[in-house]
């Protein structure tokens, strides 16, 4: 048995199956209690797959699962969701969801760290209907609150539509190569029909598109993240993008480039453009957030795009995922926290923050900048390496487009920072910052480390060949 190269996946397998049972005792008594059953697992889990960084790149159980580089370095980026994710959800009030969030939350993070490494099709469709019906029912789990149980629906009834048009797509693969491999398919591939291919490939990218909330297949995301509590928005909006991106990743560099690279640039130019441009017009946080997402899913989707022609674009689509799930979840953190003490997520109420509540205001600057791409923050360094990818990929034409947005979102992140700082009166309230601090910390520091010493971990994130062939 091979069970030495899944040993990650099983420790978070195995948290999953005690976490079900561990949640349902303890969710009136003890509901912190899975929580901190869970960051054991996820610690293990990344002490794990460091571990396994150093190991050749091979095929286990029958070629279905890959032990490489590529697999370990995205697994890590998705534990680290994971935990951030979790600090996030423990500040919520006490309550049931307290103990049953962080189930859910395990099987997401099952799925996602199943996807980066799954060169099966079978697999792959497991895995990612893990992530998927995991993050409705994170969504619904405050069922007695209306928007929630909204969000969940619009949700749900989007991924059953965009999954059964991923399968259909993954069909057309398995008839046009007959099999399930992803190496088999891409080699089967060459010298097939054009035609058939570009429309194979763009039907299996739009699974992996929902997921990431790429356009045309976005629109649940404002909606699911603006009715969800704060806390679940910002898990639902990082966790499932970076292991779905993962996928993705994994897909694209065994077919063929001619295949998806037209199809790739082109959504991401959509993508990036329709963020920016509906962000603008936002006046409540969660929305606003929720289209900057799609903006930064276009982002790293440009360096996507040049996976086969730019030795970089690999090390920088993974960089932008862990500045990004820092720079993403700090945001949301801080809005938990202004949902929670103010009942709305209006644009309007953080008027003053930065005076009546000094660290939320920080956080939340500090987070708008680095989506923002100002320096010395995590995403300033983050969008250089996606721009220079692009470029060095024969992309120049898909930088401009990344550049001119990147300018557009500098107004909308500068228009809320604005309103933290600007001088308001307001009503002196105890504020009891305890359960937020672990996640406002690790997220600055995270955006502050990646900024300001990028080079340390772009050379454990060199991943170029380092994938199984």
């Amino acid at each position: 048995m091979e069970l030495w190269a899944i040993v990650p996946e099983l420790i978070i397998a195995g948290a999953c199956l005690v976490l079900v049972v561990t949640a349902a005792f303890t969710r009136d008594r003890r509901p912190w209690v899975p929580s901190v059953l869970l960051a054991i697992a996820l610690l293990a889990a990344m002490i794990a797959s460091a571990r396994m960084l150093g190991r050749p790149a091979i095929a286990v159980f029958e070629g279905t699962y890959a032990v490489d580089r590529l697999g370990e370095v995205f697994k890590l980026i998705v534990l680290a969701g994971a935990a951030i994710g979790l600090c996030v959800l423990a500040a919520v009030r006490p309550g049931r969801m307290l103990a049953q969030a962080p189930v859910a939350l395990a099987f997401i993070t099952l799925g996602g760290i199943g996807l980066t490494s799954s060169l099966d099709l079978a697999l792959i469709i497991l895995f990612i209907q893990m992530i998927s019906i995991a993050s409705y029912v994170l969504v619904a789990l405050l069922h007695e609150r209306r928007p929630a149980l909204e969000a969940a629906l619009k949700y749900f009834l989007y991924g059953a539509v965009a999954l059964a048009i991923m399968a259909y797509g993954l069909t057309f693969l398995y008839g046009l190569t007959g099999s399930l491999d992803l190496r088999a398919i891409g080699a089967g591939l060459r010298g097939a029909d054009g035609v058939w291919i570009a429309f194979a490939v763009a039907l299996t990218v739009a699974g992996y598109g929902f997921e990431i909330a790429l356009v045309p297949l976005h629109f649940w995301a404002p909606d699911t993240l603006e009715g969800a509590p704060a806390p679940i928005a910002g898990v639902v909006a990082v966790l499932p993008k970076l292991g779905a991106f993962a996928g993705l990743v994994r897909l694209l560099v065994y077919l063929p480039e001619e295949a998806w690279r037209p199809i790739v640039a082109a959504v991401a130019a959509l993508s990036m453009t329709f963020g920016n441009v509906a962000a603008l017009r936002q006046t409540r946080l969660k929305r606003l957030l929720a289209y900057s997402s799609i903006a930064q899913a276009g982002y790293v989707l440009m360096a996507t795009a040049t996976l086969a022609r730019s030795a970089s674009a690999l090390g920088a689509v993974a960089f932008y995922l862990a500045a990004y799930l820092f720079m993403n979840l700090g945001a949301f953190a801080v809005v938990a926290r202004i949902e929670q003490d103010d009942d709305t997520d209006a644009i309007a109420v953080t008027r003053g923050l930065g005076y009546r509540a000094r660290i939320q205001g920080l956080a939340l600057t500090l987070a708008l900048l680095s989506l923002a791409g100002i320096p010395p923050l995590a995403g300033f360094v983050g969008k250089v390496l996606l721009l220079d990818a692009a470029i060095v990929g024969g992309m120049t034409w898909l930088a401009i487009v990344g550049a001119v947005n990147m300018v557009v979102g500098l107004a909308y992140y500068v228009r809320v920072i604005a309103a933290v700082y600007t001088p308001a009166a307001y009503e002196v309230r105890p504020h009891r910052q305890l359960r937020y601090a672990l996640a406002f910390g690790l997220t600055v520091a995270g955006m502050i480390v990646l900024g300001v010493l990028p080079e340390t971990v772009l050379g454990w994130m060199h991943l170029p060949g380092q994938f199984v062939r």
